[in-house]
């Protein structure tokens, strides 16, 4: 083929592919690339047709072509780098846009993609310091925004406003620096204003689903209940495929007390009018799920399979509710295959309490011990380990789970600025009640008569919320300082901390709350606000703290320790003990909550 012919070709590929036509784009090309001979940009633009047409591997063979034949071609190794990333190879791709960097140092779409992949990487460090040189190389609006949402995946959330106001100030007009804006608005705490944003650019063009879900929980966080659903119900019109938005409204109906019935719409709404959208099932099996009906919920997740039987998030979830419904061996055959078909640690993760119920303790500890190669602070997979320990009647169990030394008591005294604990005490119930605006339980918990806070109290902190802070830190530093380092939570003791969450749970008549453990925490602490216990309890425990009990627990695994709740008192214990609370019987339980990990 001559030379002339084969330009005349690629530039016709070339304009297909621009009109959107990936199809007759590679139909055009593909003579050429019988040529052994072809060049850097022919390879490079066969690439490009793959990456359209979704064909990621593909598009990744002819990119690493394209470089073997053009080394010093930049833009070739970006878009391999985009590739990488889309398909989760993180440090591969960094490498990649680093030597793209290196060829295109006034590129600054280069830089952009290397800190995109470092936050997708949750490498943080890393992720600010590239962000910080891009904005020394082009202080645009690009460089602030992207610095300003590495900063808030770090929880830096006063410098993330400040990078959100520094970019709009530089294109006040442009609709995506209003919305990081408003997002850094909020998690200061400043709502009010945050949702002025959102309203204004829902008003010009309600134009993603992110936007309307940010819409919706300011709506919420506000009290405007009404005006929330409604946003809701107009955006899963507008995107019936998004299972966020439908989980969104249906947990706004059960949060209004619709129980039931709310399942009922849910299930309209996902299945009826897109019965083989398995993203939707797999959302109406979870909402099903969480609200208790697990039967309801097993059948979506059965009906799903019809269409996928290979599909391991839905044979991983098909796992979950048999395990829920005392049927572990029927869940592990699910678990095992959901697995098989996709190593990584989901299926293996909900693998683990099914293979304790079903006696298989080894098992669970050979394989919590494996997963916690990647992540050995994960709490939960010290949670099962222990309790492998502790079925094998292993005494490693009680190094691990001393509950006699590793759950600390505090009496906390009044805070400075209040005259008395008592009127501290009152002042933070007063503060914690006005937090409770939901009238059921959390979607989350299939336990009536429980109310938790829905967004971490120290977005927006009140000055008696301030005050608590100040009056537990020497019983925090007390506590740290006592951790042995043989145990998982003195392996991470140092000088510092820092709290990664705090909320409050409200128990009414007959309310409990379920065993769990905070999974991304490191120390756990449980502070009673207020309680109303009944004259005549019937069980003398009602209400009182319980560790080492697992969710779903295995045979002879009852609870270890069990703490009496006092106004006024701080519980403090490793995140990975089993935490619930036993049914309380008197009017109220309110209780201040927050983990806290190693800074």
């Amino acid at each position: 083929m001559k030379q002339g012919e084969a330009a005349a070709i690629v530039n016709a590929s070339r304009e297909l592919l621009g009109q959107g036509d990936a199809e007759g784009a590679e139909r055009v090309l593909s003579p050429i690339l019988r040529d052994l001979r072809a060049d850097g940009a022919t390879l490079h633009l066969m690439g490009l047709i793959k990456k359209a047409q979704n064909q990621l591997a593909e598009a990744e063979r002819h990119f690493r072509s394209a470089i073997a034949v053009s080394l010093r071609e930049g833009g070739y190794y970006n878009d391999l780098g985009v590739i990488l990333q889309a398909r989760g190879e993180f440090a591969e791709a960094s490498r990649i846009f680093r030597a793209a960097m290196a060829l295109l140092p006034e590129v600054a779409s280069v830089r952009a993609n290397l800190v995109r992949c470092l936050l997708a990487a949750n490498d943080l460090q890393q992720a600010e310091r590239e962000a910080r040189n891009y904005i020394s190389f082009d202080p645009n609006p690009e460089a602030w925004t992207l610095l300003s949402q590495v900063q808030r995946a770090q929880d830096k959330n006063e410098e993330a406003l400040a990078s959100a106001e520094a970019a709009l100030n530089l294109a006040p007009k442009l609709r995506g620096l209003r919305y990081n804006y408003a997002v850094a608005l909020e998690r200061v705490g400043r709502g009010g204003e945050a949702l002025e944003y959102y309203e204004r650019l829902a008003k010009d063009d309600l134009d993603t689903p992110d936007l309307a879900l940010n819409y919706i929980r300011a709506l919420y966080h506000a009290g405007r209940k009404k005006d929330a659903e409604a946003v809701a119900e107009q955006a899963v019109q507008l995107w019936p495929g998004s299972t966020q938005l439908h989980g969104a409204l249906a947990r706004m109906r059960w949060l209004r007390g619709e129980g039931e019935n709310c399942t009922a719409v849910a299930e309209a709404e996902l299945l009826w009018r897109r019965p083989s959208d398995l993203a939707l099932r797999l959302t109406c099996a979870d909402i099903l799920h969480r609200g208790g009906h697990l039967q309801k919920a097993l059948a979506s997740v059965n009906e799903a399979l019809r269409y996928a039987p290979d599909a391991p998030a839905l044979l991983s979830a098909s796992g979950v509710i048999l395990d829920e419904l005392d049927r572990p061996r029927d869940a592990l055959v699910a678990l095992r295959r959901a697995s098989d078909l996709s190593p990584g640690r989901s299926a293996q993760r909900n693998m683990l309490s099914t293979l304790l119920r079903a006696g298989l303790a080894q098992e669970a500890l050979d394989l919590a011990r494996a997963l916690r190669q990647e992540d050995a602070n994960e709490q939960y997979l010290i949670a099962c380990e222990s309790t492998a320990l502790r079925v094998l009647g292993d005494p490693l169990y009680k190094q691990i789970c001393d509950y006699s030394r590793m759950a600390r008591v505090y009496e906390i005294p009044a805070p400075q600025g209040f005259f008395t604990a008592e009127s501290f005490n009152a002042a933070l119930a007063d503060y914690l009640r006005i937090q409770h605006r939901h009238n059921a339980h959390p979607l989350d918990q299939a336990a009536p008569n429980v109310s938790q806070t829905g967004r971490n109290l120290l977005q927006a902190p009140d000055v008696v919320i301030k005050a608590f802070t100040d009056a537990v830190e020497s019983s925090i530093r007390d506590y740290i300082s006592r951790l042995a380092p043989g145990d998982p939570a003195g392996q991470r003791r140092g000088k510092n901390f820092r709290y990664a969450n705090m909320w409050s749970v409200r128990l009414t008549r007959d309310g409990h709350l379920q065993n769990h453990v905070h999974d991304r925490g490191w120390i756990s602490g449980v502070y009673i606000a207020a309680l109303m216990p009944s004259e005549h309890e019937k069980d003398p425990h009602a209400g009182w703290l319980k560790l080492g009990e697992p969710n779903r627990a295995p045979a002879r695994c009852p609870p270890e320790r069990l703490i009496e709740p006092k106004v006024g008192q701080l519980a403090l214990f490793p995140s990975y003990f089993w935490q619930g609370v036993r049914q309380i019987e008197g009017a109220e339980r309110l209780s201040l909550g927050f983990t806290l990990i190693p800074s």
